[in-house]
């Protein structure tokens, strides 16, 4: 095989961080100057727009509170759109929501966020000796009985694993390679269609690497990871959807303006079925299910949305089933039904003559979702999904498809071996819901869907409990 020469690197770009205490930034110092790169500076948040301007990598160092991260939407969007995303170190452990939702916003700001410090500092030094990569897909080249190799096998099997090419002769599709320092001195690589950058196995080996060498496969391929969906995100659009992307939801208008001409000044929530209809206006799939002022009536319901069915109070003052609306499931028999007319109406205290219950088709089984659609303080309007036993997910409102995409993806099977669940179905939900929300703010004040079931891909994502609080 024909070696080349090393590819020559540019001089540097200056680092500029805010927020770092002095001996994170004496550390971050150090670990850009041992690599050959400009020495890193502190500024206010107020300067890095002119750090920016003066072709430099802009980092920053969070506590990740609302109120301090929303000051740096505008400087994300400038980083962004100058092909160098600022760098985010947030370390949190156990994230709050308002936490989460601001590093949300971040992102869709065009920011990479990290919560490893190792990370982090990887990022900066990729900013700052080469480009960012135009996506997040990595190969590595080097030596297959190498360091680098058995630490690329050692890495969890959950299919992110980089590409491993022996030589450049294998043309793997990547946005970014990670080559070994001993391949990139020796020219393997060169001629890749994608954005080569050498790494370096460990610290104590950096004065035989390249200049602007990262260092540690784990780190660096957490860091180019991140500036890659970092650049796909500017590509997309920042920040939430634009309003006009409602058209591409074919909103059934003449349900929606009939729903919302039943409003009364005095409203101030509506409940399961009133959100519902709007839900539904707007495309969202709910239960099959009707209100019903009579046993009689609520048999013919329960025929028509098909047994078996569930039964529960109807009223704008009725709890979600989150916070404890009494509701009888799985109801296969008319004299079931009747009995449940009588049993719920008699826990929330309204009449047989007078009262109402709402029958639907029992959803079927699948992952539940809570979903809030609010306008969070400091921050504007957020979608916010919450899957039990994980860390919230949030998002600007209203939704991007890519968003709605990756809010999606944080539901999982629940046992090795089970189908996927419909991840696509509740994406379509999430947008619509944020649409909805955010098109008649003026309406809304908050939107929540207290019960969302994703089944596995062959069923359908759907609605099942849902209130309005209205503005």
């Amino acid at each position: 095989m024909t070696r080349r020469p090393a590819l020559a690197l540019v001089a540097g770009r200056p680092v500029t961080i805010t927020g770092a205490p002095p001996a994170v930034l004496a550390l971050v110092d150090a670990s850009l100057r041992a690599r050959g790169l400009p020495s890193a500076a502190a500024a206010e948040p107020a300067a890095l727009a002119d750090a920016i301007a003066a072709d430099g990598v802009v980092g920053a160092w969070l506590e990740a509170e609302p109120a301090i991260t929303v000051g740096l939407h505008d400087v994300a969007r400038a980083a962004a759109t100058a092909g160098r995303p600022l760098v985010v170190l947030a370390s949190v452990a156990r994230p709050r929501l308002e936490t989460a939702a601001a590093l949300a916003h971040l992102r869709a700001h065009g920011a990479a966020v990290f919560a490893d410090p190792d990370a982090w500092i990887e990022a900066l030094a990729l900013l700052a000796a080469h480009r960012a990569p135009a996506g997040a897909r990595v190969a590595i080249v080097g030596d297959e009985a190498g360091y680098l190799a058995t630490t690329a096998r050692a890495l969890p099997d959950d299919g992110r694993r980089p590409t491993w090419m022996a030589d450049d002769a294998d043309d793997a599709p990547s946005d970014v390679v990670l080559v070994a320092r001993t391949a990139w001195r020796d020219g393997i690589g060169a001629e890749l269609p994608a954005l080569r950058v050498p790494l370096c196995e460990r610290a104590e080996l950096l004065a035989d690497a390249p200049t602007g060498a990262l260092v540690g496969l784990r780190a660096a391929l957490t860091a180019v990871t991140a500036v890659g969906r970092a650049s796909e995100r500017a590509r997309i659009g920042l920040g939430p959807a634009a309003r006009s992307a409602r058209a591409e939801l074919e909103v059934d208008e003449e349900r929606l303006a009939r729903q919302l001409a039943k409003l009364a000044p005095s409203d101030h929530r509506l409940g399961d079925h009133e959100a519902k209809v709007l839900l539904s206006a707007y495309g969202v799939p709910i239960t099959r299910q009707a209100v019903a002022t009579s046993p009689s009536a609520a048999l013919r319901v329960a025929a028509k949305a098909g047994f078996p069915v569930d039964v529960k109070p109807y009223g704008a003052d009725v709890v979600s089933e989150a916070d404890g609306c009494p509701i009888e499931r799985g109801l296969g028999s008319a004299a079931d039904v009747r009995r449940a007319f009588a049993a719920v109406l008699a826990k929330v205290g309204q009449p047989l003559d007078r009262g109402a219950v709402i029958v639907r088709a029992t959803p079927p089984a699948g992952r539940e979702v809570r979903v809030r659609i609010a306008a969070l303080p400091h921050l504007g309007p957020t979608v916010i999904v919450e899957i039990p036993g994980q860390p919230p997910e949030a998002a600007p409102a209203p939704l991007r498809a890519a968003d709605a995409t990756a809010l999606a993806a944080g539901v999982v099977a629940t046992r090795a071996g089970d189908d996927e669940p419909d991840r696509v179905g509740l994406a379509n939900v999430l947008r619509r819901a944020s649409h909805l929300a955010i098109d008649h703010a003026a309406v809304i004040r908050e939107l929540v869907l207290s019960r969302v079931i994703v089944p596995a891909r062959r069923g359908e994502t759907l609605v099942v409990d849902a209130e309005i609080t209205l503005a």
